[in-house]
């Protein structure tokens, strides 16, 4: 190995974290498939990939949190094989982790989260040498590493905790040594001023500050580190690259999985990619950034499965009812105005604290803001991309303005009407339908049952009810009178059931089967089918192609394309496969660390991929020569 790691000397080959051929299933399903790396001593290694790669599955697999799955592999922890352990021995042999919820003692204090993981187990083993909190640092027992990377590089004094010791008096040393690193503190979460406080009533820096001091509490030779970025502002981030950087430069193992693919690049000595359960892609992160396989896994494929984007088709004018399912006339709709509206919107994990928790807080917000002052619209007959990262906030954007998330600031326009206090069943009377991640079907019902639930839906106030001839409760594919699109906004039941079939005839031959039995495109032509029965003039469609084979998208999209431009209805498709989605949208917008970064139409950034590939990566990418 070359590069930064070889600087590090012997210390890097003799210790550290070895992955080989681990393999995780489910049934029949490979979650994780022959996965292989090592972490040295010293070294900070990153594991990125799209959503659904297998990276979170992966460290709960080293790390011993995946009960029920058939595993195959090693995993060596300092040469010593541990793959066969539980989770609480894996811990005690110096493997850490962290979590994307951060899973803190909420009925602990912060001294008390950092006492229980920094107990007897912990006093009984050393930590590497030169880590704070090792011999010299306060001796065996001590758990001033985890103090001293947590609040920053001021020094915490000695803190001596003996094996016997309680966890309450380990607090008490904790909140000590806290409170003399708050005197000279420079840079960091100030930990100290909160050492007794509740997990609760902390801001989302300090809690994510504490769920990292926690890890290092039992002063580990490796500490995994899952999502430690998220929700973090820059000034978070820095720190946490400083934190990293530290343990490092101590001899401690690294492994960090997160979304936000510019810090991985910057901090870390190798990249690990994963996609679909296996490695595509590994080396140093200059080699990594610019890997064909990594583009594909994030930017998606061409229609040729190559690595480019087609343009997307021109968008057509409106051929059929042109009416959306929306209050208003048609005279009023000449006018044209968005069907969405969002104004300098922010919001955050989980709002705000209420009840007790609110008067123990003060109110203070329960998460960092992940949306941060996005604006854009959506208006009729359009298709409006919504592109980023993994992490960028698009799924919180669409639960906001689905009615499922208030905003901290910000309006929300919503055909025609503010959606501020206004609930989802509200919105979706107003003409709303969602499309959620993971499909939006009752698996127990079948699929007629499902399109029946789905059809008795009120219809949305100001539809269009046009006159037609009665239908049975559930006509076969094809029967629809005008044509898919043009059924949509009819007022029997029967007639909008046809519609979708003949958009999506697969369905026909599936009405018995259980909504939970289907294949993953079908479940998703399904989801589809349901939201449009309802005659909707706004259509949210959040991760479309999630855990879907490539060679099913495409229809589906086009199935999408046809209904936009015939019956006018909006669409704000959210997608990581950002090739597919230019492919059928009108514009795009591209979120980065929760603000928009880019707003084009979808064809100048078809023509123009390094745009979007410099949001997602950090910086140009162009392709190897």
């Amino acid at each position: 190995m070359t590069g930064p790691l070889a600087s590090r000397g012997a210390l890097m080959t003799e210790r550290g974290l070895v992955v080989d051929g681990l393999t995780v299933r489910y049934g029949r399903s490979a979650v994780v498939e022959d996965v292989s790396f090592t972490v040295q001593a010293g070294a900070i290694i990153g594991l990125i990939g799209p959503n659904g790669a297998g990276k979170t599955t992966l460290i709960d697999a080293i790390t011993g949190f995946v009960p029920g799955s058939d595993r195959d592999g090693t995993i060596l922890l300092d040469g010593a094989r541990i793959d066969s352990l539980p989770a609480h021995e894996r811990y005690r042999r110096g493997l850490a982790r962290t979590f994307q919820s951060l899973e803190l003692f909420e009925d602990l204090s912060v001294a008390e989260n950092l006492a229980v993981a920094g107990g007897p187990a912990a006093a009984a083993r050393p930590g590497p040498a030169g880590a704070p909190g090792s011999a010299g640092a306060g001796g065996p027992g001590t758990v001033a590493a985890a103090v001293a990377a947590t609040v920053g590089p001021a020094s915490t004094g000695p803190i001596v905790i003996g094996p016997t010791t309680g966890p309450l008096a380990v607090g008490s040393a904790i909140t000590g040594g806290l409170a003399r690193a708050a005197t000279a503190r420079r840079g960091g979460v100030d930990l100290a001023a909160v050492a007794t406080r509740l997990p609760d009533t902390l801001t989302h820096d300090e809690r994510a500050a504490l769920a990292f001091g926690r890890a290092l509490a039992g002063t580990p030779r490796v500490v995994l580190l899952d999502e430690p970025a998220a929700g973090l502002d820059a000034p978070g981030r820095s720190a946490l690259a400083a934190r990293m950087r530290a343990l490092a430069a101590a001899g401690i193992g690294v492994l960090l999985v997160d979304h936000d693919v510019e810090l991985v690049f910057a901090v870390c000595d190798e990249v690990v990619v994963l996609d679909g359960g296996r490695v595509v892609a590994q080396g140093p992160p200059e080699q990594v950034r610019v890997h064909p396989a990594v583009r594909t896994a994030y930017l998606g494929t061409g229609p040729d499965g190559g690595g480019a984007a087609a343009a997307p088709r021109p968008r057509r004018a409106p051929t059929g009812d042109t009416t959306p399912a929306r209050p208003g006339s048609a005279a009023a709709n000449a006018v044209a105005p968005a069907l969405l509206s969002v104004e300098s919107v922010t919001g955050r994990y989980g709002g705000r604290r209420r009840g007790v928790l609110a008067l123990a807080g003060g109110g203070v917000p329960a998460g960092a803001p992940v949306v941060r002052e996005v604006s854009l619209s959506v208006e009729a007959g359009e298709i409006v991309a919504l592109l980023g990262p993994n992490g960028a906030g698009k799924t919180t954007l669409i639960r906001m303005i689905a009615g499922q998330l208030p905003p901290v600031a910000g309006t929300i326009t919503l055909l025609g009407a503010p959606t501020r206090r206004t609930t989802p069943d509200k919105l979706a009377r107003r003409g709303l339908a969602v499309v959620p991640q993971g499909h939006g079907s009752v698996p127990t019902l079948t699929v007629r049952e499902n399109l029946r639930l789905a059809v008795r839906h009120p219809a949305p106030r100001g539809a269009t009810q046009a006159p037609r001839p009665a239908a049975g409760s559930l006509p076969e594919p094809g029967s629809s009178p005008a044509g898919a699109a043009g059924a949509f906004g009819s007022d029997r039941a029967g007639e909008r059931i046809a519609a979708v079939l003949d958009l999506f005839p697969a369905l026909g031959g599936l009405l018995g089967r259980h909504a939970g039995a289907l294949s993953g495109g079908e479940r998703q032509q399904l989801a589809l089918a349901l939201a449009l029965v309802r005659r909707p003039a706004l259509l949210l469609v959040d991760e479309f192609s999630f855990g879907l084979a490539p060679g099913i998208v495409p229809p589906l999209l086009a199935a999408l394309r046809r209904v936009a431009d015939e019956t006018g209805l909006g669409v704000l498709l959210v997608e990581q496969h950002v090739s597919l989605a230019l492919r059928v949208a009108d514009r795009a917008y591209v979120l980065d660390r929760g603000r928009v970064a880019l707003h084009e139409d979808a064809a100048h950034l078809a023509a123009h991929p390094e745009l979007v590939e410099s949001s997602y990566f950090g910086g140009p990418a162009q392709p190897p020569t």
